[in-house]
């Protein structure tokens, strides 16, 4: 039995019709190597890690200014 390729989402893209509107979106893919997998956890840690820490300056800052969170 061959071996099942599997793909990772990384996306999405959508044309532009000739009157301007856009197409119906169509996800974007990358086949998923030796590799993929772990990088796109440590992406999904990494974007997590760095929005906690912006919204803990928001929660300061609001805290500083005196105004309820």
């Amino acid at each position: 039995m061959a071996k099942e390729e599997k793909y990772i989402q990384v996306g999405v893209t959508a044309l532009r019709g000739p009157d301007g509107n856009f197409l119906p979106a169509v996800p974007l893919y990358i086949k998923a190597e030796d590799g993929a997998a772990e990088a796109e956890e440590k992406l999904i840690q990494d974007i997590g890690h760095l929005l906690a820490l912006r919204m803990k300056a928001y929660m300061d800052g609001c805290r500083e200014a005196g105004v309820p969170v």
